[in-house]
């Protein structure tokens, strides 16, 4: 069995006070998150929550949790350590200040079987 990784980008823009899911491993394939960068997009500083929901295990966890992110300016909120999302499991995003959002980027790698 060969196994095939793919890089891939998950991009939100304007992301408010609700959660938005930013990526779910797709059936049957596990992904590596690399990198996740979240921008303040308004006109003061903001603070973001980031969770991973693990949907086998029936948990939610923080990754981060009312993280500052000045006006003008980006947080790295994975940046150097590897996480890893099994098939089914996603990430979402929020902001936490009311009338401001932010955009998410992030960079992973799908193993896919074949």
């Amino acid at each position: 069995m060969a196994v095939i990784s793919k890089f891939k980008n998950a991009v939100k823009a304007a992301v408010g006070t609700d959660f938005v899911r930013l990526y779910t491993a797709p059936a049957n394939i596990d992904s590596c998150l690399i990198e996740l960068d979240i921008a303040s997009t308004g006109n003061t500083g903001v603070q973001t929550t980031v969770r991973i929901v693990d949907v086998s295990a029936g948990q939610t966890a923080n990754i981060v949790r009312g993280a500052p992110v000045p006006v003008g300016s980006a947080l790295q909120v994975i940046d150097g350590q590897k996480i890893v999302l099994e098939a089914g499991d996603y990430i979402e995003v929020k902001c936490d200040t009311l009338g401001e959002t932010v955009d998410a980027i992030l960079s992973l790698i799908e193993d896919v079987n074949s």
